[in-house]
Parts: C-alpha cells; structure tokens; sequence
C-alpha cells in the first residue's frame, strides 16, 4: 500500500488526531478485537451488526504500527494510533469476531466536502477538502473507472463500506 502514503497538515481544522475522533466518533466508539501481527503492524477488526446476509459482511478495520497487545486483546478505536482505517464489505471472516453497531450521521462535522484526486481501475481517491493529511480511497466493487463521482461527503465515503483512509 506503499501508493497511499502521504500526510501534511495545512489546515488547523483537520489534524491526525481530530480526524481518528472523527472516524471514532462516526461508528460510535467501537471496540475492535486485535487479529494479528505482521513484521511491522498490527490489525484490528470488527464485524459491523447488520441485517445482511450470505457471504459478504460488513467490517471495521484499524492498522496501526506493531504493538504488544496479545491477539484476541479487545480496545477502543480511540485506543488505537492507526494509520490505515477502513469501511470494508469483506467475505471469509471468522465469525465469532466481536460485533457493533451505530448509526449514520449526518452531523454536519461528518459532511466534510471531498474532491477527486485520482481514478485508477480498482480505486477512486479523494481528498478532504482544505486538508492534505488523509488520502480516503474507494475501492471499486465493478472495476469501473466511474464508479464513484468526483465529489462528496465524507459519511458517504465511510457508508460506501468499500473505504481505506490512510494517515501517516
């Protein structure tokens, strides 16, 4: 993923941090379950509660540097210094993963305005507007170049569930 590295705050209304309280507080405070380590990272997920059936399941997903916490460790999101995020419909998770659930909002915090940067064949990316510190990419579910439109809301990107947002 080395294509979605970048970071620099030039706005003093976004930063890392308040952009982590944001997407914590858009899934309302979840408590992901800590799945594995890698060389240098650790990955923490959770299964989105919802009324979707078969294969295909809804899930939050944090990437953080690699920490001490055992496998199996439950934390808060708000508890975790990721650098990736993502809102992702995924098939072939284990199913006794921990569950949440929340609520969309359309709180005008979480209607950030985000253009288009980039389209590639498996991916759309955007920027938050006024903000360079976060490249939010969506992940195409038809390898169609125009899947997704050139502008929107960032609750629309995070309901999308195709959604890897990367800090640094």
């Amino acid at each position: 993923m080395s294509k979605y590295t970048m970071i620099d705050s030039i706005d003093s209304n976004f930063s890392v941090k308040n952009i982590r309280d944001l997407v914590d507080s858009y899934f309302n405070s979840p408590t992901l379950e800590k799945i594995k380590d890698e060389s240098s990272i650790s990955v923490y997920m959770c299964k989105i509660s919802t009324l979707l059936g078969g294969l295909n399941q809804r899930y939050l997903v944090a990437v953080a540097p690699r920490d001490k916490h055992p496998i199996g460790t439950h934390i808060l999101l708000s508890n975790i210094s990721w650098k990736s995020f993502q809102a992702r419909t995924l098939s072939g998770m284990k199913h006794d993963m921990i569950k949440h659930s929340y609520l969309p909002s359309q709180e005008p915090s979480f209607m950030a305005d985000v253009s288009l940067t980039t389209r590639d064949e498996d991916h759309t990316e955007y920027r938050i507007d006024g903000y360079m510190g976060v490249i939010i990419s969506l992940i195409h579910k038809n390898k169609n170049l125009y899947e997704y439109p050139p502008t929107g809301k960032l609750a629309s990107c995070f309901e999308t569930f195709q959604t890897v947002m990367v800090l640094q």
